[in-house]
């Protein structure tokens, strides 16, 4: 029992000490978008192919209402990052909790 106690314990420090800094999160949708202008004759309305951008923003949602936040050029990699490290730490959030869920029951 103690052997399993320890082993629980020390996945649970794996876990913990890989996890991304808290600093370093956005919660949302990385999303690369094409759009359709208000020109009448440009191209972008004969053909998706042709549509503006990309463009990039993150999406999330905060109560019932949705969100998107524009992300420069410039910023990609660290808005991809964050977005990422969020779902990171999200997911340790769950395993160290399905493993406390079991040491409890021990």
């Amino acid at each position: 029992m103690d052997s399993k106690i320890r082993k629980l314990n020390t996945r649970k420090q794996k876990i913990a000490g890989i996890l991304p800094p808290l600093t370093e999160l956005v919660r949302g949708t990385f999303i690369e978008w094409y759009q359709v202008c208000a020109r009448k004759n440009c191209k972008c309305h004969k053909s998706k192919k042709d549509r503006h951008g990309p463009y990039y923003r993150i999406s999330f949602t905060k109560g019932n209402r949705t969100y998107h936040i524009y992300v420069p050029l410039k910023n990609i990699d660290k808005a991809r990052r964050w977005v990422e490290n969020y779902n990171k730490v999200w997911q340790g959030i769950e395993d160290i909790s399905a493993i406390n869920t079991e040491l409890i029951h021990l």
